[in-house]
């Protein structure tokens, strides 16, 4: 039997049991000792009986349970929708452009050139940026602006922006200088004295530089007084065609002109075949059909046109030429004149021919 060796708990201090961390000083129990309790243990559940000692057993109901518990899907494993192909369209081109469009060929088609509307804006714009002239030349060319008219006022004969006076150009001193005073409503007389009068005085320079300043300013204020003129005029030409184009509509949803009546399901493609644009050059679907006209078509019209379209004098028209061209045909016809009466037959009926003796037998 083993030696049995005690506990020394004078090696055990304090500050061993309050901290966890510090190395123990206790004495730990030799591998023996260690041995021998795991014999005992193992010696006390040899003399346990067997019947008494029960084995876990699986339960399958459990376990079928788990098997058919299905495992939640995650939501990055759901099944996303394919994009279109306007929207991978979108992606490509990197545009967002405002508006619905169909998945056909068609919704690609309108797309495409909003698509490239957008592109051709942004270049535009980029080239406005850089030449602020240029941008002003087109509008003015866009509201219907003559071209000469614009450079007659931004690029003269005489660009007094870029007129340098010096102390030895005398001559460039007075033309100037004569500008300005023939400009203000001098005579030709009154600006000679005047000129010689500053040359004697010596202000001529002086006089010249005033007057260079004052016709730079009135040479800038003309040219965008011309802009803006003609900017004023396509707005009011604007106007006035926005008015022409409501009153026609209005006359269009009153549903009679001239006579005609206009169903009320045809009033809106009527105006759209009047006003809306069907191609690049800006030509409505009107001008396309009149274009498209035949020669007795377009003569038609101008009848039309030139009997004021007085539909009432043009329908009895009609009604007594059909009814003369009924009676020339009746009357070329080769029939007697109990024929020709109403009803094509006369009142005068043969008789049947009478049976004969054998047929009455």
């Amino acid at each position: 039997m083993t030696e049995e060796k005690s506990l020394d708990l004078s090696q055990v201090s304090v500050a061993n049991l309050l901290n966890d961390d510090a190395p123990s000083s206790i004495p730990q129990p030799e591998a023996e000792e260690v041995e021998q309790s795991t014999e005992v243990q193992n010696e006390e559940v040899e003399d346990v009986p067997q019947a008494e000692v029960e084995e876990p057993q699986d339960t399958p109901a459990a376990s079928t349970e788990a098997e058919e518990t299905p495992e939640p899907v995650s939501s990055t494993e759901e099944e996303t929708e394919e994009p279109g192909v306007i929207d991978i369209l979108r992606e490509k081109m990197g545009y967002e452009i405002a508006g619905e469009f169909s998945e056909d060929y068609d919704g690609v088609v309108n797309f495409t050139q909003s698509v490239a509307n957008e592109i051709a804006k942004e270049q535009l714009d980029t080239v406005f940026s850089q030449f602020p002239d240029v941008e002003e030349y087109l509008q003015f060319r866009y509201n219907g602006g003559d071209p000469k008219k614009y450079f007659q006022a931004t690029s003269p004969n005489v660009d007094y922006g870029a007129i340098e006076l010096s102390d030895e150009d005398v001559s460039m001193q007075r033309m100037v200088v004569q500008e300005f005073l023939t400009r203000q409503g001098y005579q030709p007389d009154e600006v000679s004295e005047t000129i010689q009068e500053y040359v004697e005085a010596g202000i001529l320079l002086n006089q010249a530089n005033r007057s260079l300043g004052r016709l730079k300013v009135a040479q800038e204020k003309e040219a965008k007084e011309l802009v803006e003129q003609q900017r004023q005029q396509a707005e009011a030409q604007q106007k006035q065609v926005q008015q022409q184009w409501g009153a026609i509509q209005d006359t269009i949803e009153r549903g009679t002109v001239r006579g005609f009546q206009i169903p009320n399901a045809d009033r809106k493609k009527f105006f759209s075949w009047m006003s809306d644009a069907v191609d690049n050059q800006g030509r409505t679907q009107r001008l396309v059909d009149r274009e498209a006209m035949d020669l007795e078509t377009q003569v038609a019209m101008e009848y039309l046109l030139w009997k004021k379209f007085d539909l009432n004098k043009l329908v009895s028209n009609t009604q007594n030429t059909k009814k003369a061209q009924n009676l020339k045909q009746k009357l070329q016809q080769k029939k007697p004149a109990n024929q020709r009466m109403k009803g094509g037959q006369t009142s005068y009926k043969a008789p049947k021919k009478l049976p004969s003796l054998k047929d009455l037998l």
